[in-house]
């Protein structure tokens, strides 16, 4: 199966089992010779992290969150800011 394939049924998914599907991604990754050594402190991090619990708040500083724009996904593209 290509990414191109998988990509739509990814896309239908929860965003809890998009989690657990990250986490089997990076167990997998791990498993493949010299993609994270064990001198990799940040990669190992990452593949060992728990992710599915809630992060902490952000501190967005004195200025508090920023104002937002609207956007809208373009596909092929991205994400687009709307003028406004």
């Amino acid at each position: 199966m290509t990414f191109t394939e998988l990509l739509p049924n990814l896309q239908k998914l929860t965003p809890s089992d998009k989690l657990r599907a990250i986490q089997f991604l990076a167990t997998e990754l791990s498993k493949i010779e010299n993609f994270a050594t064990d001198d990799d402190t940040e990669s190992q991090s990452w593949l060992e992290a728990d992710l599915t619990n809630d992060l902490p708040e952000y501190n967005w500083g004195e200025g508090g969150i920023p104002s937002l724009k609207p956007v809208e996904y373009v596909s092929g593209l991205g994400l687009v800011v709307k003028a406004g």
